[in-house]
């Protein structure tokens, strides 16, 4: 028992030396290698079957290493040489930033040759390009993970936050996400309009709307029913489109809308309306989310700040209608509704239904991150903020998004440890936004819980 344990040992500091020299040496030349990720599973089961059976056959040997398993949840990266397009030159595997590296003189060990071209055969299967193999530092492939906030695949197969939910199959290359929030577009919380859930694979989401709202903010909540009603179901799509046309920028595009009556053809024109039908004040003034769309690009700006590790920009466009109504119950019927009341309570009249329903404006957002695992040197000296540990993520993230003729959100999150964090969120409304279907300014309290179950 006690050489067998050595043993084990000698192998992990062999691999441990190995690891290190890969992470600083062995990073490729992109100029003359191509790499991509296996998403689809029968093909990533083929290498995981491979590995067993070389490690099976390998086991006693005492000229040959074994390799560790490659996990179903687990990164698998094709390397091709591109003077070379019937070998693989190098197998990578691993959780994103320590990678089993199957080199060049191995890989034939471990994969016969119609293995080799079924994963060479990359356009019969579904697949990402890959930059990790080309990165040079651990710091480096551990920072990608952290990629644009529109992105619809996440590093961990669950979290949950103040406005999502997500759990992702470890087998089944699908997630499910569950959204009573979409900050992204300018509705966060309750200002969505409803719960989205739905399907997502790494470049692609669908799902529905459903008629319920809420808001799980500990601090800042915002209901309000003169905000956005959530008694509609609709529809919801995503769409990404990685490294796109080879630029290193990713595209983010999303649309939404909502199922509601065709409105009566009467106007409710001013209060008085609301006296004589006994409209309840709850259905005076309801604002539905007719539809949203949102088109636009991410990429990291090489930009160096103090103690930012990576800046993110993500410029686009955004187009958001809201139908302003008024429920009328006895008739069971939606009224046009062409005034609102302004904070003075003095009766106003929307010039048209296009300019104060429809918004187009422009998008831009900024993400920036502090070093990783990096946490302030004078949080030492007090005990009681012993309880802040990081290792891969950094201590702090900050957001600005605005969109024109909408909002600003800024957002400032604290990562306590590697998989919590806690955000604090001030939401303001643009000026000249009529209606008063929207809260003028709001602050907020959110978190983020992660984990690979």
């Amino acid at each position: 028992m006690k050489f067998k344990f050595l043993n084990y040992f000698s192998i992990f500091l062999i691999q441990a030396m190995v690891l290190g020299q890969n992470n600083k040496i062995e990073s490729l030349d992109q100029r003359k290698f191509i790499a991509w990720e296996v998403h689809h599973m029968p093909y990533h089961i083929l290498v995981e079957d491979a590995i067993v059976d070389f490690n099976d056959l390998n086991r006693n040997s005492t000229k040959v290493d074994t390799f560790k398993t490659l996990k179903p949840d687990e990164q698998l990266i094709i390397v091709q040489n591109k003077a070379n397009d019937t070998q693989i030159h190098e197998i990578w595997y691993g959780d994103g930033l320590l990678f089993t590296i199957i080199t060049r003189d191995l890989v034939d060990w471990v994969l016969s040759q119609d293995i080799q071209k079924a994963l060479i055969e990359k356009d019969q299967y579904l697949n990402t390009p890959s930059e990790t193999v080309f990165f040079e530092s651990e710091g480096e492939r551990l920072l990608s993970n952290y990629s644009s906030k529109l992105s619809l695949w996440q590093q961990y197969n669950f979290y949950v936050s103040h406005e999502n939910m997500y759990l992702r199959s470890n087998i089944l290359q699908y997630a499910v996400n569950f959204s009573y929030g979409n900050t992204l577009i300018g509705l966060p919380g309750t200002l969505f309009g409803g719960t989205a859930v739905g399907v997502a694979t790494r470049n692609s989401e669908i799902g529905l709307r459903f008629p319920a709202a809420f808001n799980i903010s500990p601090i800042g909540a915002l209901d309000d029913p003169k905000y956005i009603s959530s008694n509609y179901l609709g529809l919801y799509s995503k769409v990404n489109i990685n490294n796109m046309f080879s630029t290193t920028a990713d595209f983010h595009a999303q649309m939404g809308f909502s199922f509601f009556p065709y409105s009566d053809d009467a106007a409710v024109t001013d209060t008085t309306f609301f006296k004589q039908q006994k409209i309840d004040p709850e259905y005076q003034y309801v604002n539905i989310v007719d539809m949203y769309a949102l088109f636009a690009a991410s990429f990291d700006a090489p930009i160096k700040l103090p103690r930012i590790s990576k800046v993110t920009l993500s410029p686009g466009l955004h187009y958001l209608k809201i139908a302003h109504r008024t429920w009328q119950e006895s008739a069971e019927t939606l009224l046009n509704r062409t005034f609102y009341l302004d904070d003075n309570g003095s009766k106003e009249t929307f010039m048209n239904d296009s300019d104060n329903s429809k918004y187009l404006g422009l998008y831009t957002r900024v993400d920036l991150i502090s070093d990783l695992g990096r946490r302030p040197a004078f949080f030492d000296n007090y005990d009681f903020l012993d309880f802040i540990q990081i290792d891969k993520a950094p201590f702090f993230e900050l957001s600005f998004q605005f969109i024109s003729d909408l909002s600003l959100i800024r957002t400032f999150t604290i990562n306590l440890r590697d998989e919590l964090s806690l955000s604090m969120t001030h939401y303001k409304a643009n000026e000249n936004i009529k209606g008063s279907w929207t809260p003028k300014s709001n602050l907020f309290i959110g978190f983020k819980y992660t984990s690979n179950l």
